[in-house]
């Protein structure tokens, strides 16, 4: 019975803290949606799901050709963010398969630009999203 008590004890003191998950920043949520657009791409409704209602581009497969990384600090205003982004072209898209494995390593470009994003209810979404060229 005593080791019992012992163990009811140590399991509600380690239990104790008030620890758990922390809620993203308003910062991470928009990176988040800026480095997840590639792997959206593969899906024609996740890729419509992360942009604002009717601002998806048609090019939605030209997305998945390149890597998009977060180069600074967002600016973020109220419901609207401009943040700063590498995109980073030659990367092998596994939507493309062996084609891509087989391109050249020397392809590879990166170039900065900006997306802005948007606040629709509570998520974040992107309104533009240019690729270079």
């Amino acid at each position: 019975m005593k080791n019992w008590i012992l163990c009811l004890v140590s399991c509600l003191l380690a239990g104790c803290g008030g620890g758990g998950v922390a809620k993203p920043t308003v910062e991470e949520n928009v990176y988040a949606h800026v480095v997840g657009l590639g792997d959206a791409s593969g899906n024609e409704e996740m890729f419509q799901a992360a942009f604002v209602s009717g601002a998806a581009p048609k090019n939605r497969k030209d997305y998945g050709k390149y890597a998009f990384i977060v180069e600074g600090q967002a600016e973020i205003n109220g419901d609207e963010a401009n943040v700063p982004v590498k995109v980073i072209g030659g990367v092998i898209s596994s939507q493309d398969g062996d084609r891509a494995a087989k391109k050249k390593s020397g392809d590879k470009s990166e170039t900065q630009m900006t997306w802005k994003l948007q606040r629709e209810g509570k998520e974040w979404k992107i309104k533009e999203a240019p690729l270079p060229g």
